[in-house]
C-alpha cells in the first residue's frame, strides 16, 4: 500500500495519507491531557475537511463500479 506523509512542525504531528486518499493521524504528541485534547480536536476540524470531499468522491466511483450496493 502506497501512502503518502506529511509533517506538520515535524516533530508535533505526523499526518498520512491511504492509497484510498484518506487523512489519518499517526503521531500527535501532548503534554497533558488538556493539550492532547486541543491538538485532538483542531486536526479532527482540518483532516474532516479533506476526508469529506474523499468519501464523496468514493461513494460516486462505488455507485459506478458493477455489483456493488
Amino acid at each position: 500500500m502506497f501512502e503518502k506523509y506529511i509533517s506538520i512542525k515535524e516533530s508535533k504531528i505526523l499526518c498520512g495519507q491511504t492509497s484510498a486518499g484518506v487523512w489519518y493521524c499517526k503521531e500527535l504528541p501532548a503534554e497533558t491531557t488538556a493539550e492532547l485534547n486541543v491538538l485532538i480536536g483542531e486536526v479532527n476540524g482540518i483532516l474532516n475537511k479533506y476526508n469529506t470531499q474523499a468519501v464523496k468522491e468514493q461513494k460516486k466511483l462505488d455507485t459506478k463500479v458493477k455489483g456493488l450496493k
